[in-house]
């Protein structure tokens, strides 16, 4: 729950000391530090605690506020762009705004490295180019035309019903007769903190664009393109990488389309990722408005997990079967399902992946019992509010357990935090009023402890209160409750620098989007994934998190790769023999293993002058050094070592 002074009051009752400490070892304590309320009301005594050291700008709603525009967000990614080790921030909605991570707060870099900072309705991030920088695609929706006339005060996303080429949005009538079709953009990532904006589809395809996911679809080493669409018949889409044009720009070329029925109203809203089977593939779900849910079984690999088949052009390339699963949710009301926000998480460690789908309605959570789904959502009760955006899984506590956060846009989140055994303790949710869009989990200040971006818009009909826009929310829990559990943290790196676009790739796409990760304990094995894409346009950072209790090591890991072991043709699977130490961040390279900090060639845990040397040595007298070093001295990623390695490490020093 957000820190209040009435919480510790209890620590000084005797009687309520063993009720407290009960409650201590359960909440999860968070601060929101980018509120900044206390400038323009004043501290009545009842209101959370909030600070501003998170750098961001203010979120909170009011006219003496300027800031609170640029937090609205709809799309938001957690990654680290410039890898330094933390998480840096992309967010946007009007405009896009790039936070560099500089350990102790967020700094806002977009002018300064010219990034572009057109708005966006989504964002994912992924390594396209196997650069070893990942990259940022984000998109627009529709026309994006100014106003032209005032448009009357109107329910959430409702359609202007004065004029039928006029869609409603925050307040404001769009003029929709003459649509102005606005790229999809994908910013480049060359390192250095350099990006450059290029096309990646063309301005008029895909004008109801309304979420996009990546993955490797064919397993060839590159990173592929979902696409839904909100409106038109074509809904759902795979477009496949092909590489990139003279201007540097990529291009994806449609491989698999999904119709609608004709006549059928329905449309297209959220997609949630995953490899729900275990066979190496990761297929799709798709949250849908006025009709069922989709659900799309990828087809490249089929056979049971370690026995599969590789189909190189799979015909169809998914099989949709969310209605035998037992997934579509075509029965939530007459008009069927309104899901908003959907995630796929293992909350009960039993080594498949549950679903969570976040509806205008009723909320669900899709147990998952060897590809057998329940429902348990009413029965756990996590059904959330009726007007449900979206979610995320994380474990907040560090207990071995998801929790679960599911964002509403008229009422506060809702804070789910798994006790075990379908008990889930929901004191830890925060009583601030935002049009929560999504939510990312991620450690923003490298404590080993999950905080959370909430994206959101301006609250409509909401309850009284003071209002704000997006919110993020900075974990305090090991200061409140005293708590000894650890945590690990994962970040994956796939060998694949080339883009083949043939068969199987031996090496894993630069994301490792795709890879599972299974972290064994003592006690359990917990199991994470890395996903390219959630809801209508965020992601979870590519970096795993895994809460780990009491435990102080890991026995080991097994990891398995969205590549090809050439010896079994089948999923390759590294196997890393503990014990591996409690509450640190790991990097893991395929087919190397575990690495320090890019650029750190002596392994000292600082770049500095002394790497510089190093790195000149190597690029004069062309020594080639053991693999981890060569890849921490390898700056931009071309197997070469030589002077362009060196100024980049230059740079890194120099900021």
């Amino acid at each position: 729950m957000i820190t209040k002074i009435f919480k510790y009051i209890r620590l000084g009752l005797f009687i309520g000391l063993m009720t407290g400490v009960v409650l201590l070892a359960v909440e999860v304590y968070f601060v929101v530090t980018n509120s900044n309320r206390p400038d323009f009301w004043p501290d009545d005594g009842d209101a959370p605690y909030q600070d501003m050291s998170s750098g961001l700008f203010s979120a909170y709603i009011h006219d003496d506020n300027p800031d609170y525009e640029k937090m609205k967000a709809k799309g938001s990614v957690l990654c680290d762009f410039d890898l330094d080790g933390d998480l840096d921030l992309y967010f946007g909605y009007v405009n896009s705004y790039y936070f560099e991570n500089s350990g102790s707060a967020f700094k806002d870099r977009t002018m300064e490295y010219n990034i572009d900072n057109s708005g966006c309705r989504g964002i994912v991030v992924g390594d396209i180019d196997n650069n070893g920088y990942p990259d940022i695609l984000k998109w627009r929706f529709m026309s994006e035309a100014q106003p032209d006339h005032d448009c009357p005060e109107y329910d959430y996303e409702a359609v202007c019903v004065e004029d039928p080429n006029c869609i409603w949005e925050e307040n404001n009538c769009w003029n929709n007769s003459e649509p102005q079709f606005l790229p999809h953009l994908i910013l480049m990532n060359d390192g250095n903190s350099s990006f450059s904006a290029h096309n990646f589809l063309p301005s008029n395809e895909l004008p109801f664009l309304h979420s996009l996911g990546l993955l490797d679809a064919d397993l060839d080493g590159d990173l592929d393109l979902l696409a839904i669409q909100e409106e038109d018949d074509d809904q759902f889409m795979l477009y496949l990488n092909e590489g990139f044009d003279d201007t540097g720009a990529p291009y994806f070329a449609q491989n698999y389309t999904f119709y609608r029925s004709y006549g059928d109203i329905s449309s297209s809203r959220i997609i949630a990722i995953s490899d729900y089977d275990g066979d190496g593939d990761q297929d799709v779900y798709v949250g849908r408005k006025y009709g069922y849910n989709w659900f799309f079984e990828n087809q490249t690999l089929t056979g049971e997990a370690g026995d599969v088949t590789y189909h190189s052009n799979p015909e169809p390339f998914f099989i949709e079967k969310a209605v035998p699963l037992g997934i579509a949710d075509s029965e939530i009301n007459e008009i069927g399902s309104m899901g908003y926000g959907a995630a796929w998480g293992d909350y009960d460690n039993d080594q498949d992946f549950d679903l969570y789908l976040a509806n205008w309605g009723v909320n669900r959570l899709y147990n998952n019992d060897n590809s057998t789904f329940t429902n348990v959502a009413d029965v756990q009760n996590v059904e959330s509010e009726e007007l449900s955006n979206g979610v995320s899984w994380g474990d907040y506590n560090n207990d071995g357990m998801l929790d679960l956060w599911t964002s509403n846009i008229r009422n506060p989140d809702d804070v789910y935090i798994n006790l075990g055994d379908g008990i889930w303790d929901t004191t830890s949710s925060p009583y601030f009023l935002s049009g929560t869009q999504d939510l990312i989990s991620g450690d923003i200040n490298e404590d080993g402890w999950l905080d959370v971006f909430a994206a959101g818009l301006k609250m409509q009909n909401g309850p009284q209160g003071a209002k704000y826009t997006s919110l993020l929310y900075k974990n305090v829990t090991v200061d409140s409750s005293f708590s000894s559990n650890h945590w690990l943290k994962l970040k994956l790196e796939g060998s694949q620098y080339t883009l083949l676009n043939g068969g199987w790739s031996v090496m894993s796409n630069r994301s490792a989007i795709g890879a599972r990760v299974v972290l064994h304990l003592a006690d359990q094995d917990i199991m994470r994934e890395i996903i390219g894409g959630k809801g209508h346009g965020n992601m979870e950072p590519l970096q795993l998190h895994f809460g780990m209790n009491s435990n102080m090591s890991a026995q080991g890991m097994t990891i398995y790769w969205p590549s090809r072991d050439p010896e079994t043709n089948q999923r390759k699977i590294t196997y890393v023999d503990g014990p591996i130490d409690a509450d640190l961040s790991y990097t893991f390279v395929e087919d190397i293993g575990f690495v320090g900090l890019k650029g750190d060639i002596n392994r000292d845990n600082i770049i500095n002058v002394q790497d510089v040397v190093i790195s000149v040595n190597h690029a004069l007298d062309g020594t080639v050094p053991e693999p981890a070093i060569f890849w921490a001295a390898d700056m931009n990623y071309d197997n070469i070592l030589n002077i362009l390695d060196v100024v980049r490490i230059l740079n890194v020093i120099l900021g």
